[in-house]
């Protein structure tokens, strides 16, 4: 992955962002919650290089609705778009039962971005085999060569994870 540029990023972001010795973006927010944002290449995924997208609450703290994190996750999106180009998968973490509510969380947040035109995004809601509920997104801009390929591929990996275990 091409590094984002920080300075740009702040001057976007409300909250401050520095970026750690991993290369994951680090802030923290009004109310005390510190997050850490990763972007980490899958290319087996969809046999397709993409970026999966992950947003931790690294203190466990309760975080109340904040417009400022809701943009400075969007500067963080619009920055890796500007630096890279690339392809941004979101997958929900399953451990605590809240996966559903952070993906509806990050689409509202999504779908009020002022260039939200400029983006194609595809969900994936699904019960799996293990009852678990499964909850992801892939998001490409629309200018993006490869869109009908790369939207193509999520489609067959959407089909395959709803396909029964044998």
């Amino acid at each position: 992955m091409i590094a984002l540029d920080i300075s740009l990023l702040n001057q976007k972001s409300p909250y401050y962002v520095v970026q750690d010795a991993d290369g994951d973006l680090l802030f923290e927010t009004d109310f005390g919650v510190k997050y850490g944002i990763s972007f980490e290449l899958n290319e087996g995924m969809m046999n397709y290089p993409a970026y999966v997208f992950g947003i931790l609450n690294k203190n466990g703290q309760p975080s109340p609705n904040d417009r400022k994190l809701r943009d400075t996750i969007l500067a963080i999106i619009e920055e890796f778009f500007r630096a890279n180009g690339g392809v941004l998968l979101y997958i929900c973490a399953t451990g605590d039962g809240m996966q559903k509510y952070r993906f509806h969380l990050f689409l509202r947040w999504f779908n009020t971005y002022e260039h939200r035109d400029l983006y194609e995004i595809r969900t994936l809601e699904d019960v799996m085999d293990d009852n678990t509920p499964n909850y992801g997104a892939i998001i490409v801009e629309k200018t993006h060569p490869d869109l009908e390929l790369i939207l193509a591929r999520f489609d067959d990996l959407a089909a395959f994870l709803k396909k029964p275990i044998e």
